[in-house]
């Protein structure tokens, strides 16, 4: 019968097939490469090999695919689902899996090393905000995963899969980390370059290229992701069990691209309190040093000219927006968002520890409107719920007779405030008694 030709034919093709493997693996020295990369003491050696173990690697991968294109073929056409288990097919997979054993784990030191190197030899163009680690780290995993997949081997594709993954995480999000954790030097200057040592400027242009780097490499691992898929199911999408089980295995990239996205909140983080906090706190804190119990003309001369608020615009004008130029549009603005939302905050904090009378308050309310506007010109989305409380403290502050507050909290705009709150704030008001306080907010 059929099956006993084939099992004829297919006994010569295993003994075959096995002469080749071996042919292969003692003229390519494979044997060896595999003991220096199970040493874990021999990288620098292993390193050396590189060239010689991509080509190493290409070969094994064509072989596998040719392996993989015969036993389904023979599957597919000549057995039925009673015989999947044939001897024949079953020596070839052996021989297969074998096979993929040396090619995992040379696949998986040839990643490493790899990308240990592009860290090694990690350089940036002055016109550019990243360095070439972003797409040699990404290419060389693209080439990876890719190479796997053309093995047609579903457990194979899926170990480098996770092996790539890993590598990511670890040799480049740690290296980047690393230079995070650095900090960023804090300059008593408001310039970025006066007053700084080659070191410090170094150490500047580290940070801010890590920062870059971050957001730049998580933007490509979302498109890696995609183009697997896409390779995924054009090499297995008749098969619906393997498609499953390698998107399984791709969406760990997803959490890759997470580990990128924290490490690069710390840095915006880091980064604004080493250089945008320090320079911000003191001026706005000049807030609570001045009084707040004012007459017309002193309303009228800070309408004209108010030092306070010119100082806090020299400095975002000083610390924040040269930023615009050193990082990435959507690093920026996450800068901005949170130097905003410290700058609110503590003004919100001084702002309840003052004594106001009515035009106090009209000029608190008029501040913030100026620095509205102000930080509207320099940002590309709306800031006005960053200044929603203080507008409202502002407001209550202002207000002439204490009948109005009733107007406000009735009002179809939105309180932002609590009960409690609002009390707190007409207590501030030198002309308010607290009687009249409670009767017209309650409890």
């Amino acid at each position: 019968c059929l099956v006993q030709v084939l099992s004829a034919v297919q006994e010569e093709c295993v003994r075959q097939a096995r002469g080749t493997f071996n042919n292969f693996l003692q003229t390519r020295n494979v044997i060896d490469i595999s003991c220096v990369v199970n040493n874990k003491n021999a990288a620098a050696q292993g390193a050396q090999e590189q060239p010689k173990l991509d080509q190493i690697l290409e070969e094994m991968v064509i072989m596998n695919s040719r392996a993989e294109l015969y036993t389904n073929f023979i599957k597919r056409n000549l057995l039925d689902d009673t015989e999947s288990e044939w001897e024949g097919i079953v020596g070839m997979k052996t021989l297969q899996q074998e096979a993929m054993g040396h090619y995992i784990l040379l696949e998986t030191h040839f990643i490493k090393q790899s990308i240990l190197k592009a860290v090694s030899l990690e350089s940036r163009n002055k016109k550019s905000l990243v360095s070439s680690l972003v797409d040699d780290s990404c290419y060389l995993v693209q080439k990876s995963v890719n190479r796997a997949i053309s093995s047609r081997s579903v457990d194979t594709a899926c170990a480098m899969i996770n092996n790539a993954a890993s590598s990511l995480s670890v040799e480049v999000c740690n290296e980047l980390l690393t230079v995070i954790k650095n900090g960023y030097p804090n300059s008593l200057s408001y310039s970025w370059q006066q007053g700084s040592d080659e070191s410090v400027l170094e150490q500047k242009e580290q940070f801010l290229t890590a920062t870059n780097n971050l957001h730049a490499t998580a933007d490509n691992i979302a498109k890696l992701r995609r183009g697997f898929e896409a390779k995924c199911e054009k090499s297995f999408g008749s098969d619906s069990a393997a498609l499953e089980k390698l998107t399984s295995c791709i969406s760990g990239f997803s959490d890759v691209c997470s580990d990128f996205k924290e490490a690069l909140k710390k840095a915006e983080n880091t980064l604004c309190k080493a250089a945008v906090f320090p320079k911000i706190h003191p001026v706005v804190a000049e807030f609570a040093s001045s009084s707040h119990v004012i007459t017309e003309d002193q309303l009228y001369m800070l309408e004209v000219e108010d030092p306070w608020l010119q100082e806090i615009v020299k400095v975002v004008d000083e610390v924040i927006i040269p930023l615009k130029q050193l990082l990435h549009q959507s690093i920026y603005d996450s800068v901005l968002k949170i130097s905003i939302t410290e700058m609110t905050e503590y003004l919100e904090k001084l702002a309840l520890t003052c004594s106001y009378n009515q035009l106090g308050g009209l000029l608190l309310d008029k501040r913030l409107r100026s620095l509205v506007t102000f930080l509207s010109g320099i940002t590309e989305w709306s800031i006005r719920e960053k200044f929603a409380r203080l507008t409202q403290i502002a407001l209550i502050l202002s207000v002439e007779r204490l009948s109005e507050v009733s107007e406000y909290t009735s009002s179809s705009v939105k309180c932002c405030l609590s009960t409690a709150e609002i009390k707190q704030c007409l207590k501030l008001r030198n002309d308010f008694k607290k009687d009249d306080i409670n009767k017209i907010v309650g409890d």
